[in-house]
C-alpha cells in the first residue's frame, strides 16, 4: 500500500486530498470540534496542510504531534509558517519546543483526531508505520475520552482494504475518511 500511495500521480493526489478535506470539513466531528489534532505529512501521506489552514481560519485550536522518545506529545500552533516548526524525528516538521503543550486529558472542547496511516480497512482498523506512537496514544486516551471526541483515519482510496492484519495492541478508530466514502466503526 505504501508503493500504491507513492505511485499516485500529482493530479490523483490533489483530487483525492481535496475530496478528503471536503468530507472532513462537512463532518459533524469537525463542525462540533473546538480542537483539531492533525499532523504534518511525511513522504507520500495525505497532506492536510489546506485543512490545517482552514482550522486556524475557523478559529479552532490546531494541535500537532511531536515525537518524544516512544510517545507523542502535542503542541498547539497558531500558524503554519516555518517559524513555528523545527525538523523533528523521522524528518517530520514538528511544532517548536517553545509552543504551548496541549494535554488531551485537560481539554474541555470536543476534539477531532485525524490520524495518518499506511492502510485502513472498512472496520476502521489502522496499520501505522510500525512505531506504535498512535497506538500508545489511543490506549492512553481510552482512560478519559469524552463523548464528543472523534478519532478518524484519513486515507487515499488505495489505502483502503477489506481487512488488514492487526495485533492485540492495535486500536480501531471511530471512522476512516477516504475520498469515496466515510467508513464508520459499527463496534463503538
Amino acid at each position: 500500500m505504501r508503493a500504491e500511495r507513492k505511485a499516485l500521480t500529482k493530479e490523483e493526489r490533489s483530487s483525492e486530498t481535496r475530496r478528503v478535506i471536503g468530507r472532513i470539513i462537512e463532518s459533524t466531528g469537525y463542525k462540533e470540534a473546538g480542537v483539531i489534532v492533525s499532523y504534518m505529512a511525511l513522504g507520500s501521506e495525505l497532506d492536510l496542510t489546506e485543512l490545517n489552514e482552514k482550522v486556524l481560519a475557523d478559529g479552532k485550536k490546531l494541535v500537532l504531534p511531536v515525537v518524544r522518545g516512544k510517545d507523542l506529545i502535542f503542541r498547539e500552533v497558531k500558524g503554519l509558517a516555518e517559524e513555528y516548526f523545527s525538523l523533528g524525528s523521522f524528518g517530520i516538521r514538528e511544532p517548536r519546543e517553545d509552543l504551548p503543550l496541549w494535554d488531551p486529558e485537560k481539554e474541555c472542547s470536543n476534539t477531532l483526531w485525524l490520524l495518518p496511516g499506511v492502510a485502513f480497512d472498512r472496520g476502521c482498523r489502522r496499520l501505522g508505520q510500525g512505531g506504535g506512537y498512535y497506538d500508545r496514544t489511543l490506549e492512553r486516551l481510552r482512560a478519559f475520552r469524552r463523548a464528543g471526541d472523534t478519532i478518524a483515519g484519513v486515507a487515499f482510496s488505495c489505502q483502503i482494504a477489506d481487512r488488514i492484519p492487526t495485533e492485540e495492541w492495535d486500536r480501531a478508530l471511530d471512522l476512516v475518511i477516504s475520498p469515496g466514502e466515510i467508513y464508520i466503526n459499527q463496534h463503538i
